[in-house]
């Protein structure tokens, strides 16, 4: 009876009014017994495995979390070097036209950053807000000549799903970076 009343109040008048009800309720116990009130607090310990593993709990969920963020920013990081590196890789080949002239690495078709966003999939291996940039770079790229450097950059954006709400100046977001130098063959 007493506990299908206080689920009509809790209904009706929401969460303050049910702390409301308790809090008196609380007192009025105190003040008809306090001394034993107290005193049977203080020995039971009927809930006290629930408090500990509530608190062992929560505490083992934000490190399963921070592993589990921490393992995208690795994981980030890897598909952006990779990528730095397969747009390197693709820009070094020795490519001629039909005339047999070689074909500078910024003047390939498709370029690098159309390469890697297109047939790497660069854009769909990373999350949506990763705003991945591709800088190709060096003086290999207006070139191609043999034994110059062209240089890919690839940086992304990575967000963090929880770990920045408990690590203080860390930031919303951290910008990946990967950068391959190769020479043009």
């Amino acid at each position: 009876m007493a506990q299908g009343l206080l689920l009509q109040i809790a209904t009706r008048f929401g969460a303050i009014a049910m702390a409301v009800i308790l809090m008196g309720l609380l007192f009025v116990a105190l003040n008809a017994g306090a001394k034993h009130f107290l005193r049977r607090l203080r020995t039971r310990t009927e809930g006290a495995a629930t408090v500990e593993f509530a608190i062992i709990i929560s505490v083992f969920l934000l490190i399963v979390a921070g592993i589990m963020d921490f393992g995208h920013a690795w994981y980030m990081q890897q598909v952006i070097t990779n990528a730095s590196r397969e747009g390197a890789r693709y820009g070094i080949t020795y490519a001629t036209d039909s005339s047999g002239t070689r074909i500078a690495p910024s003047a390939l078709s498709p370029s690098i950053s159309t390469y890697l966003t297109t047939n790497y999939k660069l854009t769909t291996s990373l999350p949506a807000d990763a705003q991945p940039v591709i800088t190709p770079g060096g003086t290999g790229l207006a070139t191609g000549t043999r034994g110059s450097p062209l240089e890919v950059t690839v940086t992304a954006k990575k967000t963090w799903f929880i770990i920045s709400s408990f690590i203080p100046g860390l930031g919303s977001q951290k910008t990946l970076k990967a950068s391959t130098v190769m020479l043009c063959e």
